[in-house]
């Protein structure tokens, strides 16, 4: 019985959406770390989807719509074709120092495909999604 409530405590106090997310560092550049969600690949239609996140080493600001937002990381969905290799984002979040979102693109299914260049973070995304579908 005290087994049950300790899980129920963890539970409750587990930050919302640090359950079922398994994050997998796949490239840095001196102003970010990139991240893939391994929980999150899932194949639909013929092409593999991934959330990706990028966290900042400082705040940034874009305007959109004349209005600035200030944000630490981004969250987005990338749809990816690994025999083809190449991939389009089809979602961007921006979330500030608190993980609050301040903009969001919403879904945009009508990005171009683009070629995953070699030795980026966009490979590293597209070898970890692929390798890890691909195994599951």
């Amino acid at each position: 019985m005290r087994a049950l409530a300790v899980i129920v405590l963890f539970l409750l106090l587990a930050p919302v959406g640090a359950l079922g997310e398994t994050w997998v560092e796949v490239g840095a550049d001196p102003e970010a770390k990139f991240y893939v969600d391994i929980d999150s690949i899932a194949m639909v239609n013929d092409s593999l989807q991934v959330i990706k996140r990028g966290v900042y080493t400082r705040q940034l600001t874009e305007n959109f719509d004349g209005k600035p937002s200030v944000f630490k990381e981004t969250r987005g969905t990338v749809e990816i074709d690994c025999k083809l290799r190449v991939n389009r984002i089809r979602r961007i979040d921006m979330l500030d120092e608190h993980g609050v979102l301040v903009w969001s693109s919403g879904d945009m299914p009508r990005r171009l495909w683009l070629s995953v260049k070699p030795n980026s973070h966009a490979e590293a995304t597209l070898d970890v999604a692929c390798a890890h579908f691909d195994h599951t």
